[in-house]
């Protein structure tokens, strides 16, 4: 695949302020192939993270300006100006998304509550996309081979998940997760669906949750000759997944699919949005401020991710 005809995916920094800038320029020195990369944001964060990296960029690096006001943020200290732009970024991107000028997007981290101090009620990237899309029908899909997690719920706080958790709710995110396997170019694989509670209820010993919403749903899908399989005992669905038996998981809520992927491998997880018309893939990890302008992050992550969207973009070309 030339460059001239190799489709066009874009990659963010995410909060300038973060690791961001780093991880960005690390990757492409170390060069990314599969697609043009097309970076949005400040050339001046590119060039800093660049500097913090002691790495050289590629000299046709191509750049969407979206210029951040003033002098450039310390590194580690993100403010509702840093959330401003990457906000800023976003919404440049958006319209090219949109236009189909680009076959997809891969982000860097953002820290959310920056975010919110200039739109209140942000929730992240993957609410971002649907909305700007008008996706009603999507998930956060986690991957750190060989486990993949699809979430039903995400970034709501865990005592308000049992009364977001529904009969429909479940079965549209066991069909993504179908979907999702069919993008990975896995039609047809088993997906395992964790209950709610310890021992998936034990028959409604520890809650009922199983009993009446996610049993009915994990038959409302096999109805629809999808090969799922639960309500799996949390602690062990993971395990199972692991050697084989499912090539998928659907948690019921964040934690339960972050926690056992992270602790696989924290610097090669990948967060996928599934049911987008463009391919959005993300690294599955924070802005890390602690480190932000150390020239010690790592970007596994990204690289990863890059990776995947170009694994799927080439696999919608060749499905057309």
């Amino acid at each position: 695949m030339t460059k001239e005809l190799a489709p066009q995916l874009a990659l963010t920094y995410g909060d300038p302020a973060g690791i961001g800038p780093e991880i960005l320029a690390q990757a492409l020195f170390s060069g990314l192939t599969g697609a043009q990369p097309v970076v949005y944001g400040d050339a001046r964060v590119v060039w800093r993270g660049a500097e913090i990296a002691k790495v050289a960029l590629p000299p046709d690096l191509a750049i969407v300006p979206v210029e951040f006001p003033g002098k450039l943020p310390v590194p580690g200290r993100v403010s509702g100006q840093t959330g401003a732009h990457a906000l800023a970024v976003l919404e440049r991107l958006g319209e090219d998304l949109l236009s189909q000028r680009l076959a997809g997007v891969v982000t860097g981290p953002i820290q959310k509550a920056a975010v919110q101090q200039v739109r209140p009620g942000f929730i992240g990237h993957t609410e971002f996309f649907a909305e700007l899309s008008g996706t009603t029908r999507f998930g956060m899909l986690l991957i750190v081979e060989p486990l993949r997690a699809l979430h039903v719920t995400t970034h709501i706080a865990l005592k308000d998940v049992p009364a977001a958790l529904s009969v429909e709710r479940i079965e549209d995110t066991i069909a993504l997760a179908n979907l999702a396997l069919v993008q990975l170019g896995e039609p047809g694989g088993t997906i395992g669906v964790c209950g709610l509670n310890p021992h998936a209820g034990e028959d409604g010993a520890f809650g009922d949750e199983e009993l009446r919403i996610i049993a009915p749903a994990i038959a409302a899908a096999r109805r629809r000759n999808i090969a799922a399989l639960g309500p799996l005992p949390p602690d062990t669905a993971f395990m199972r997944a692991a050697r084989g038996d499912f090539a998928l998981v659907v948690c019921m809520y964040h934690d339960q699919g972050h926690v056992p992927l992270k602790l696989l491998g924290f610097d090669r997880g990948i967060n996928m949005t599934v049911g987008l018309p463009f391919v959005r893939t993300s690294v599955d990890h924070g802005t890390a401020l602690d480190i932000a302008g150390s020239g010690t992050s790592n970007p596994g992550s990204l690289k990863s991710a890059w990776s995947l969207a170009c694994r799927i973009i080439q696999a919608r070309a060749a499905a057309r």
